[in-house]
């Protein structure tokens, strides 16, 4: 039990690294522009794909 607890505030550490906070940026802004009509469906797509992409394929690195 105490682990879990261990790694799931160690995930909520991980939420606030400089990279997360900006692509949710991004992801968001985007997301406000397309119901806007100020972006069009097509390029929030390819913006929201290549971070989610890029999160899913990354490979961590174990600090030790």
């Amino acid at each position: 039990m105490k682990k879990a607890v261990k790694k799931l505030l160690e995930n909520i550490a991980n939420l606030f690294k400089v990279k997360t906070i900006l692509s949710l940026c991004v992801i968001i802004t985007t997301c406000i522009l397309t119901f806007n009509n100020v972006v069009s469906v097509e390029a929030f797509m390819a913006i929201a794909s290549a971070i989610i992409t890029y999160y899913f394929t990354k490979n961590e690195k174990e600090e030790k």
